[in-house]
C-alpha cells in the first residue's frame, strides 16, 4: 500500500522517503562529500519530490535503462550508499522480498545468486566505485553482509515477514541514516569495490541468468533482447522453461539494456 504509485498510502511514503534521502545526503556532506548524485530507481522513478529534495543533491529522474555516462556513474565517484533497498526474492521473513519486480524468481551473476543489492554494487564495482552505506530492513542488511565485506549498515526496520516490519520513528530513522552516511564518507578509503567471481569464459567476462515464476516471461525477455543492439547484449539463450541467460564484457550495458 506503500510502495506501489497508485496505492493509498504512497505519497505518505514519498514524505519518508525524502526524510532516509536527504539525511544520507546531509550525513555525505558532512563527512566530506563534495557533490552527490541520487538515482531514483523505484517504479517509474519518479518517486523523490523535487521540492523536498536537499538543495546540495542532484538527481536522475524517469528510471532510464541506459544513464550517458557523462550523466551517470564513472571513475570519479568515490562511492554508493544505497538507500530503502530490501531483500531478494524468496527470502524468508523478509519485507517485501523481490527482485527488481515480482516476476522474477532468481538472479544469478556468474553463478552467484543475488538481488538487487548485489547486482548494483556489481555495477558499482566495474567502476571502481565500493558499496560504502547500506540502508533498509533487517534482512537486506543481512543479505548485503553475504555480498560485501565491509560497508556502513543502517538497520531502519525489522522484518516479520514479506507485509510487515518493526519501524522506528522516522526522527531515529534520519538519525541513524546520517551518522552512517557521514561515518561512511570518513571511512571512504576503508571500503573496496566488489565483483563477482570470475567466469572463466574465454569470449565473455560476464553470465546473467534470470529465472522466473511464469513460463512466458522467458519468451517476453528473448523477444525483447532481440529487438537491442548486439552490442549491449551480444548473447543470449534460453536455458530452460522458466530461465534465460544473457552473456556480454560490459556488465552495466548487458543488465540495464536488458
Amino acid at each position: 500500500k506503500q510502495a506501489k504509485p497508485a496505492s493509498p498510502g504512497y505519497q505518505e511514503a514519498r514524505e519518508f522517503l525524502m526524510s532516509d534521502l536527504n539525511a544520507a545526503v546531509q550525513g555525505a556532506l558532512e563527512g566530506g562529500a563534495s557533490d552527490v548524485l541520487i538515482y531514483d530507481m523505484h517504479y517509474y522513478g519518479l518517486n523523490v519530490i523535487l521540492d523536498k529534495l536537499h538543495p546540495k543533491a542532484k538527481i536522475i529522474m524517469g528510471n532510464p535503462h541506459i544513464v550517458p555516462a557523462e550523466q551517470g556513474l564513472d571513475e570519479t565517484f568515490k562511492g554508493m550508499m544505497m538507500i530503502g533497498f530490501h531483500a531478494m526474492a524468496e527470502t524468508e521473513g523478509a519485507l517485501l522480498p523481490h527482485t527488481y519486480s515480482y516476476d522474477m524468481k532468481a538472479l544469478y551473476l556468474n553463478g552467484v545468486l543475488i538481488g538487487e543489492i548485489g547486482m548494483e554494487a556489481s555495477i558499482a564495482g566495474t567502476y571502481g566505485i565500493p558499496l560504502v552505506m547500506l540502508s533498509g530492513d533487517s534482512k537486506g542488511i543481512e543479505e548485503g553482509r553475504k555480498i560485501v565485506d565491509d560497508f556502513e549498515e543502517a538497520t531502519v526496520k525489522y522484518a516479520i515477514d514479506d507485509e510487515g516490519a518493526v519501524c522506528l520513528p522516522l526522527s531515529i530513522s534520519k538519525q541513524i541514516i546520517k551518522e552512517k552516511a557521514l561515518s561512511a564518507v570518513k571511512r571512504i578509503n576503508d571500503f573496496k569495490p566488489y565483483s563477482p567471481p570470475n567466469l572463466n569464459d574465454p569470449e565473455y567476462a560476464y553470465l546473467i541468468e534470470l529465472e522466473f515464476y511464469e513460463a512466458n516471461f522467458v519468451d517476453k525477455a528473448l523477444a525483447a533482447v532481440k529487438e537491442i543492439d548486439k552490442e549491449i547484449i551480444p548473447w543470449a539463450k534460453k536455458m530452460s522453461e522458466k530461465k534465460i541467460a544473457l552473456k556480454g564484457n560490459n556488465l552495466p550495458l548487458l543488465w540495464k539494456g536488458f
